[in-house]
Order: structure tokens, then C-alpha cells, then sequence
């Protein structure tokens, strides 16, 4: 905050600080939440050294995990569950889903070099459908703005990036007219070059299509974009406006984002087309994303026992999406727009029992692009735009027995113009037997239709519902705090996951089958007025796994267990470790440092070597020379920063990146989906960034 530092709060006032959770509806001591919820407040936000979203969500919660991808954005999963699209999971900005719903889910400003807008993060990890409706299948990642109440004055930060090369630049601006009402201005722009880093593609090919051939272990040596460069050249922008007045509040929004992403291995087994040239051959998909959402909100008090609110919400995405490896390659230009509205009210009509009851209720409109994953498979389906309707209920009871039991009831319905009703119950049990010790006990179930380009393309072909996807999830938890400075927690959790996924034979999304996983996190944490330690321990393991007849061969890339190979999940670490420390050294110097390992991709070996025994690998699958090993070894992300503020007004900090890398690049890689034989290097590198508050 400009005119109230964190600095200057004590510890109990940083305790104390309100922050909007999404863990459930009705009001909630955050010691009994009815899931797992890791917060980030601002001071984790602005002294991490973060350079995005994604990265600060690498670094703090406990159990996530990203894979990149060569035809889509970066993946973000929670325990086990990812996929190739942001569709296992909710996105919201101040509770309002931003997700895309026609093909790629939460693909929206998780990579933008742009957090000075955001005042908190709260992450849900486990399936959230109950409170927060389908789609939230693995989790809810919930971002709260400032507003004119909780940010005043007026700042300026400019960022700049080495190797990692980028130019970014942020002004916000608050003013709070009285106690209820205030103004909040913020715009943000980056100029994205990407890094000029190595590409490792895991199995040898010769030379084809003018390219040099390529050797397992060595880089790719052809022409390719940067990693992380910006899609069509373009540069990157976010604007935030809000004003509250009383109980009304109302906010707009504005975004572009998207990359250029790198080769797949088909560029050395396919000819160039007719035509073609190299360059055009060697580009990998570029995408654009641009996104308005404008929010209304209406809050009010109607009695001690009551409370109302409203939302109205309209949102419109636009996404380009320019493909690689046909000549000419198709260009995607797609809109869909929803308008959102939603109504709760609560009741608290003593202090032993709370109840939340609400709807919502969207309308669509999907205009598809000319080319289409979904719509031009035989027969083609040519009508690209419709129109659909979803109405949701939900309630939730919370029930305060004693001052050691607390119970949470939740239930929702959707119902969706290609769906049946969609069913997500949720209960939890918590025990708080001293004022250290906390016991919880949950099981809940969420849902998630298909994209609705998928359901839009099998209900004109066949005039027939697709089935949704489904998890169950089971878990027990316990957390001490030892001292007022350190807290020690653990979990284990089992889940039944019915799953819908990518089909590279078919080229289409279906159901792929039904897989067990078993797990754990454990997390310890000690804070005082100047330092934070995290500490926290993820476990994933597949137990069993189940595929529907009629699948082909290769018809998932979850796991090669089903065929004989292997015990373990192909796209997930089973264990993953997370180190972060915030240190205060004085007034004027803060260190940061933090360390992200992956203790590798055995599942993702073990399906190499089933794809390696086809005549004919398949493309979407891990493919690499016998005895090279690189590609499944750990993943170790090392960072460290230092900020130093010579006056209230400036502060200057730099940052340094992926540090593993100079000792050994391949420890410092990200692989990418489905083809986790292939990777690319994140390069050691710096970012200065200068902040000034008037």
C-alpha cells in the first residue's frame, strides 16, 4: 500500500488484515475452512521477486505444478490432476470466472509480467464445484484487486528483464473519498522478447527439410521463436478500474496476452508442404488473447440476521490462433461473450448455525472460428455460432456444534443447455480439541462439462449429451501451531478421477478413463514481523488406473501403466518440494530466495518406452533414444532477490532466476506436455525494477 506500508504493521494487524476467501459461502473462521486454502497477501505478492502469476503460484502452494506446451499455454495442476487445457480448474478475479469456455479454460493473464494490481491470491486446491460450480474440478485460483479502500496514492514501477529479456511498466492510483467509498486505477504494459534459450527435442533425428539433424542431447540447432516471446510481435496489456460507493462496487477490466510458441518434433518427420517455406515451417503456434469483463456488485445488510448480494457481470474474449505445420497455416479468430448474473442471500440466525443460499445464471454466445479442432471433423459441422443457457443452485450450512465441532454442508446443481443436471456435494467435519490442534475430515465431488465447442459439435452430429467429467476426493488433515511463530500441518487424500481428455488418434476430446490417486502434502511455516519460512512436501501417485473398451492404442497420455508399463502418472512429479523465504534486514533491505524441485517424470520414461514400440510412434506422446535419461530427471527452479529502499519513495530490487542453471541447464528445464522427452532450458537471468510512490 503507498501511504500505509505492510512494513509498518504489526504482527498481529498483518493477521488481522481482511481477506475474501473463496473457500466457501458463508462467513468463515479461516482455522475451520471447509478446504484447502493457501493465501498470498500483498507482501508475498511484491516480495517474492515473482515475475508472473505462474511463478508465484510455483513457488507457494503446495503440490501445483506447471508443464509447458507446444501447441497451448503453460499447465498449471494440483495434486496430480493436469491436462493439456486450463479446463480442471476455476481462474476468478474478485470471484467472477474468467475462464474461457469454448476450448482453452483459464488461458488469461497468469503470464503477464503485471501483479501490481493484485492485492491477494487465494488458491483452493481439491475440487471446489460445490461453492464455485462446475469446471472446478482440481481447484479454484481466486484473484482479489485493490480497490480505493485498500490502496491510496499513487505509484510507478518499471521492470526490466536480462537474458529473460522484457520491458514492463505499471502505474496505479487510489483515493479513498470516505470510509465506504474510494477509487482504484491501474494499467500495466510489457514488451515481450522472450529468451534466446536451448531446446532439447529427446529423440535423434537426420536431417529433413533443410534442418540440421538432430542429436538426443544436444540442443535443437534450427530456427525457432524465443521461450516466452510474445505471439504476432504484439505487446501485452492490463488495466484495472474499480469504485466502490457504499455497498455498490463496480469494476472493469481489460487484457491481451499470448505467445509464440516452439517447434513439435514434426517438423523433422512430415515434409514441408507444397510451397512451404523453412520459416514458416519452423514457427511454432502463435496465439493472442484480449478479455473485458465489467462487474457490478451490490451488498447490504438487511438485518443482523440477513444479508443480500447481487452481481451482474458481461464478459467478451477474443483469441487468434495462428497454427504451425501446414501451408497455409489456418488461422483461428474466435469470440465468446457471456453475461453472468448471481444472487445469495445468507442467514445467521444464532451463532451455532449459518446457511447461504443462491443462484446463478449465464447466456453464451460462441462465434467459432473457420478453422476448429471440434467442428470439422466429419461431418463438418458449419453452423459456428450458438447460443447457451446454465442455471446453478447451490447452498451451503455451516453448523458450529461446540467450540470443538464445526460442520460444513455444501451442494450445488448445474445445468447447462448440453448438460444433464451436473451434481457436486461437499462435506467436512473439523475438531479443534485445543486452541493449537485442528482435525478435518472432507469428501466431496466436483464436475466439469466438455468445452462447449466439443458438446456444441455432438449435439448437432448426433443430437446426443456428453457425458461429464467427474472427481471424487477423500481427505483427512491435521495442523499444530507449535508457537505464535510456527505452524506444522499435514494431509493425505485419495481421488477417483472419471476423466475426459485429449484423443490424438480421433483428434478429439472424449472420455479416457477412470484413474485412483493417492497423496499428501505436508507444510511447515514460521513468521514473525520480519521473516516468513515456507516449507512444504507434495505426494502424487497413481494407485490405479482403468480405460474405457474401444480406446486405441495410446488413446491417453495420463499413464502407460494400463499397457504394461510402469506404476506412475506420466505428466506429474511424484514428489515435489518448496522452499520460500522472505527475510526483512532493517527498514531498508528485504531477501527473498526460493527453491521449486521436481524429483522427475519416472511415468513419463515408462511411457517412452511403450511409445518406443511402435512402428509409427504417436506424436502426442514422449519419444526419445534408448539410454537417454535427461528428460525424466528432477526439474530445480532456484531463485533469489534482493530489494533495497534508500527512502519511503524508491525502491530498487533485483532479481536473479533460475540459478540451477549455471551449475547444470538441464536440472533448469520445463517439459512439455504429453511430449515430456522434450524441454526447454529456463535460463539463468536477472530483472531490475524500480518502484517510485508519489
Amino acid at each position: 500500500m503507498a501511504n500505509s506500508d505492510w512494513r509498518d504493521l504489526t504482527l498481529e494487524q498483518l493477521v488481522n488484515i481482511e481477506l475474501r476467501s473463496p473457500a466457501g459461502l458463508t462467513e468463515i473462521d479461516p482455522r475451520k475452512a471447509p478446504v484447502d486454502v493457501t493465501t498470498l497477501d500483498a507482501r508475498d505478492i511484491e516480495q517474492s521477486g515473482a515475475k508472473d502469476l505462474n511463478h508465484l503460484l510455483e513457488i507457494y502452494v503446495p503440490n501445483a505444478q506447471f508443464i509447458d506446451d507446444q501447441r497451448l499455454p503453460p499447465h498449471l495442476g494440483f495434486r496430480g490432476i493436469i491436462s493439456d487445457r486450463e479446463d480442471k480448474y476455476l481462474y476468478q478475479v474478485d470471484g467472477i470466472t474468467l475462464n474461457n469456455r469454448t476450448l482453452l479454460g483459464a488461458d488469461i493473464e497468469r503470464d503477464l509480467p503485471l501483479l501490481g494490481d493484485i492485492r491477494s491470491v487465494s488458491v483452493v486446491r481439491g475440487p471446489a464445484s460445490a461453492t464455485h460450480g462446475a469446471g472446478a474440478l482440481a481447484g479454484v485460483i481466486d484473484v482479489e484487486p485493490y480497490t480505493g479502500l485498500t490502496f491510496q496514492g499513487v505509484d510507478v514501477n518499471v521492470r526490466q528483464g536480462v537474458v529473460d529479456e522484457y520491458t514492463a511498466a505499471e502505474i496505479r492510483y487510489g483515493h479513498k473519498f470516505s470510509e465506504t467509498s474510494g477509487l482504484f486505477l491501474y494499467y500495466g504494459l510489457a514488451d515481450m522478447q522472450g529468451a534466446d534459450s536451448h531446446y532439447y527435442i529427446g529423440r535423434s533425428y537426420p536431417a529433413a527439410n533443410g534442418l540440421p539433424a538432430n542429436v538426443a542431447g544436444k540442443p535443437y540447432s534450427g530456427p525457432m521463436a524465443n521461450l516466452d516471446q510474445a505471439g504476432f510481435g504484439d505487446l501485452w496489456h492490463k488495466v484495472h478500474v474499480s469504485y466502490v460507493a457504499g455497498p455498490f462496487e463496480f469494476w472493469t477490466r481489460y487484457v491481451q496476452d499470448g505467445v509464440e510458441d516452439r517447434p513439435m518434433r514434426d517438423i523433422y518427420t512430415t515434409p514441408i508442404p507444397a510451397g512451404g517455406s523453412l520459416e514458416d515451417w519452423t514457427r511454432g503456434r502463435e496465439f493472442r488473447n484480449q478479455q473485458t469483463t465489467t462487474t457490478g456488485r451490490f451488498k447490504k445488510e438487511l438485518s443482523p440476521e440477513w444479508n443480500l448480494e447481487l452481481v451482474q457481470s458481461f464478459d467478451i474474449w477474443y483469441y487468434d490462433n495462428q497454427l504451425m505445420g501446414t501451408s497455409p497455416a489456418p488461422f483461428q479468430h474466435g469470440r465468446e461473450s457471456e453475461s453472468f448474473s448471481r444472487g445469495i442471500v445468507t442467514w445467521k440466525p444464532n451463532d451455532a448455525h449459518s446457511l447461504a443460499v443462491g443462484t446463478d445464471y449465464s447466456h453464451e454466445w460462441f462465434h467459432d472460428p473457420p478453422y476448429s479442432y471440434a467442428l470439422d471433423r466429419a461431418p463438418m459441422v458449419s453452423n459456428r455460432n450458438w447460443q447457451t443457457d446454465t442455471i446453478s443452485l447451490f447452498a451451503e450450512h455451516q453448523w458450529r456444534i461446540s467450540d470443538q465441532w464445526t460442520t460444513f454442508l455444501s451442494f450445488r446443481t448445474d445445468k447447462h443447455t448440453f448438460s444433464d443436471w451436473l451434481l457436486s456435494p461437499r462435506g467436512t467435519v473439523v475438531f479443534t480439541p485445543t486452541d493449537r490442534d485442528t482435525f478435518k475430515v472432507m469428501a466431496g465431488q466436483s464436475v466439469r462439462r466438455g468445452d462447449d465447442e466439443e458438446l456444441w459439435g455432438e449435439w448437432e452430429r448426433h443430437g446426443t449429451i456428453a457425458k461429464p467429467e467427474s472427481l471424487c476426493s477423500y481427505e483427512i488433515s491435521y495442523e499444530r501451531k507449535l508457537t505464535d511463530q510456527w505452524r506444522v500441518g499435514g494431509n493425505a487424500f485419495y481421488e477417483d478421477y472419471d476423466a475426459i481428455g485429449w484423443i490424438p488418434a480421433w483428434f478429439e476430446s472424449a472420455a479416457i478413463g477412470r484413474f485412483q490417486i493417492a497423496g499428501g502434502e505436508f507444510q511447515l511455516t514460521y513468521t514473525n514481523g520480519n521473516t516468513r519460512l515456507t516449507l512444504s512436501e507434495g505426494v502424487a501417485k497413481l494407485v490405479n488406473a482403468s480405460l474405457p473398451k474401444g480406446l486405441p492404442a495410446a488413446g491417453q497420455g495420463l499413464t502407460a501403466e494400463p499397457y504394461g508399463f510402469g506404476h506412475d502418472l506420466a505428466e506429474w512429479a511424484p514428489f515435489i518440494t518448496k522452499l520460500a523465504l522472505l527475510h526483512d534486514i532493517g527498514k531498508k533491505w528485504t531477501v527473498s530466495s526460493s527453491l521449486v524441485y521436481y524429483s522427475g517424470f519416472p511415468g513419463a520414461e515408462d511411457y517412452a518406452r511403450y511409445a518406443g514400440n511402435f512402428v509409427s510412434p504417436p506424436s502426442a506422446a514422449p519419444l526419445s533414444d534408448p539410454g537417454y535419461t535427461d528428460p525424466y530427471g528432477p526439474n530445480l527452479y532456484i531463485n533469489l532477490g534482493l530489494e533495497y529502499r534508500p527512502t519511503k519513495n524508491w525502491s530498487i530490487r533485483l532479481d536473479g532466476y533460475n540459478l540451477a542453471a549455471l551449475a547444470d541447464e538441464t536440472l533448469s528445464k520445463r517439459n512439455y506436455y504429453f511430449r515430456l522427452s522434450e524441454f526447454s532450458v529456463q535460463p539463468a537471468s536477472l530483472a531490475v525494477s524500480i518502484r517510485y510512490r508519489f
